[in-house]
């Protein structure tokens, strides 16, 4: 039964929601969520394949980082370059790793200074994330730049409903590594707060693989810091004033590709760090009015980044981007208009002015801003009882190139007797060439400042369908979606040897094809079981050849149980094929640009047991059957690992 969103319960949790991001609500039947269409809205309306880790999964799997938390999501490829903390690159649908636009709480996270400007998905935690809603298709048309293949937007945790609650974690395991997790939140009259704070050190394992003569077991540690929070205050019943903050720090040690007896092989180094910091922060007012259903909200605030690498306590690279944002944004959601049903309306205006500021040990060093002015409008409506429709539109200006407008359309139709839902959708996306692709310069490269944008364009259909099994409504569901893209105006280096020189390009094209299907199988409430299957055909339009990194293949299946009333376990056993990527020999020499890695299979498993009332005791592993694999080619996969730990639920 369609559940209509009553403005008067999101005005209170509005209130303390930073813009961009509104409280998300579930109910026992029907989820709503937040970045489909910028506005708070019933999962089932949308047109677009979006999933939902919440917290309660989170915990159940025991992921500390956002790596974890995003490797069994079907349709992305989550690469990780070795431990936590590592440089992860995640591929959604087969696209590029700068073409997935990862926000917190509506923020935009994509680094500014990064040679492509895509975000690191490796140095971050999830201990603060309320839940993460993860989209699979293009989402220009709401957020702008880099939301190709799709956005990510981790949604921090709140304050309670109503007043205080206190969480926290803390584990120890293989490698020496320390998991510590603190948080809580206040909701007293007009005021509601909620802060974490957590850490985690561990000293590693080697990542050169051991097939790799050059291997001499030195391990490579890494460690994190992560502090948020959020919070508001009512100064009237329709208005708030509403503030964010976080602060990462991660750091990791990393081998390298020049070491070896004959300084050309990939060998340890014991040197070799990388930190990575960032800072973002927002303060807003939100003005929500029940009685004409109408909530808009002004924000303001910055993100900093900054990349640092060392060798022997030496900086060798220095990467550092600002962004400074102003938002305003509004929600109408009608009780009537004309003869549409439960119409929702979201707009907005967006000013960014961004920065990079490098220094490397090869490039020039580059200083450089941008300012960009956006547009946007979206409508979600239905058409009759059965059939919605979704419809956005942004305008984005930039500095450098002019504008760039983006679409999409969908539609959602439900065959009741049969208990599916229909739907399909069509959109145009594009990715801004990143002020480093535009204006580095070395010896080797000359800036080319007239880059344009990648422009893609996809279609995608699919369905999902619920039966009823032994007495149980919706024991059986399952669902699939077929999706095609094409990507043009991709930003290649081209060398001329002649002038012993090259550039970045619009030269490349991409046609990015495939399925994925889902079944779940939930026979009693305490038990479930889950098959996530992905197809990817993705190759280079003008080759032919398959895109590397991007498996054809790949699967997980995940079953929870929960055996007794104190007791719940959870296991994911992940298959990911073979797939292309630059490979190196057992000497750790340069192989091909192009050779082949095997496929490899991984098991986790996750047991939870209440002790007392809030109290749990949490015991995980990792590479249950210790399988030797090589997420990137040259770097080994972590091997098996058991944690232990207590948590204080909230």
């Amino acid at each position: 039964m369609k559940a209509r969103i009553s403005l008067a319960a999101l005005a209170a949790a509005l209130s303390i929601a930073p813009a961009l991001a509104f409280e998300t609500v579930e109910t026992p039947d029907d989820t709503i969520v937040v970045t489909g269409v910028r506005a708070p809205s019933l999962l089932e309306r949308l047109p677009a394949t979006l999933d939902v880790i919440d917290r309660a999964e989170i915990d159940l799997k025991n992921q500390n980082t956002l790596v974890e938390a995003l490797a069994a999501t079907p349709g992305l490829a989550v690469v990780q370059s070795g431990p936590a903390g590592s440089t992860a690159s995640v591929f959604v649908r087969g696209t590029n790793s700068k073409h997935v636009l990862a926000l917190y709480d509506g923020i935009r996270l994509n680094d500014l200074a990064a040679s492509n400007g895509a975000f690191n998905f490796g140095s971050d935690l999830v201990g603060d994330a309320g839940r993460i809603e993860i989209v699979r298709g293009p989402l220009s048309s709401l957020y702008g730049s880099d939301a190709v293949g799709g956005v990510i937007n981790i949604l921090p945790r709140r304050a309670p409903e109503s007043g205080s609650e206190v969480y926290g974690e803390a584990s120890v395991g293989d490698f020496n590594t320390y998991h510590a997790l603190v948080g809580g939140g206040l909701r007293e009259g007009r005021f509601n707060l909620a802060a974490t704070a957590e850490y985690q050190q561990s000293n590693g394992y080697d990542v050169t693989p051991e097939r790799i003569s050059t291997r001499n077991g030195d391990p490579d540690p890494s460690e994190f810091t992560v502090l948020s929070a959020n919070g508001g205050f009512a100064l009237t019943e329709a208005l708030s004033l509403e503030a964010l903050v976080r602060h990462r720090e991660s750091q990791v040690d990393f081998d390298t590709f020049s070491g070896g007896p004959s300084g050309f092989q990939r060998a340890d180094d014991p040197d070799l760090r990388s930190e990575d910091e960032s800072t973002l922060w927002s303060l807003g007012l939100v003005y929500a009015r029940p009685v004409n259903n109408f909530e808009s909200r002004l924000r303001a605030g910055r993100v900093e980044m900054a990349l640092d690498s060392f060798n022997d306590g030496a900086v060798t690279d220095r990467y550092d981007g600002e962004r400074a944002f102003a938002q305003w944004s509004s929600v109408w959601t009608p009780d009537s208009l004309s003869a549409l049903i439960d119409p929702v309306v979201s707009f907005g205006v967006e000013y960014q002015d961004e920065r990079a500021k490098t220094d490397t040990a090869f490039n020039a060093p580059l200083s450089v801003s941008e300012d960009l002015w956006s547009a946007y409008a979206a409508v979600q409506a239905g058409l009759t009882a059965r059939l919605d429709v979704t419809g956005s539109i942004r305008f984005d200006d930039y500095d450098a190139f002019g504008g760039q407008t983006t679409f999409n359309l969908g539609a959602v139709y439900r065959l009741d007797v049969l208990n599916t839902r229909l739907r399909a959708s069509y959109g145009a996306s594009f990715k801004a060439p990143s002020l480093s692709e535009r204006y580095s310069s070395s010896a080797y490269v000359a800036a080319n400042p007239d880059l344009d944008p990648e422009e893609g364009k996809t279609f995608e259909i699919g369905f999902d369908s619920a039966l009823a099994l032994a007495g149980r409504e919706d024991a059986l569901r399952f669902g699939a979606v077929w999706y095609d893209s094409e990507i043009e105006d991709l930003i290649e280096y081209v060398y001329d040897g002649a002038l012993f020189i090259g550039q970045n390009r619009n030269v490349g094209e991409a046609d990015l094809q495939g399925f994925e299907a889902f079944a779940e199988w939930a026979p009693v409430d305490q038990a479930s079981l889950r098959v996530d299957y992905t197809y990817t055909d993705a190759v280079n339009a003008t080759t032919g050849v398959q895109l590397l990194r991007r498996p054809e293949d790949s699967w997980a299946v995940t079953g929870t149980w929960r055996p007794i009333e104190i007791a719940s376990l959870s296991a994911t056993w992940r298959y990911v094929g073979e797939r292309l990527d630059a490979t190196y020999d057992d000497d750790g020499f340069y192989a091909s640009g192009a050779g082949r890695t095997p496929s490899y299979d991984t098991v986790d498993l996750t047991g939870v047991l209440d002790v007392y009332e809030r109290l749990q005791l949490v015991l995980g592993v990792r590479n249950l059957l210790d399988e030797t694999y090589e997420p990137v080619a040259g770097f080994a996969g972590t091997p098996r690992a058991v944690t232990f730990g207590v948590r204080v639920r909230p």
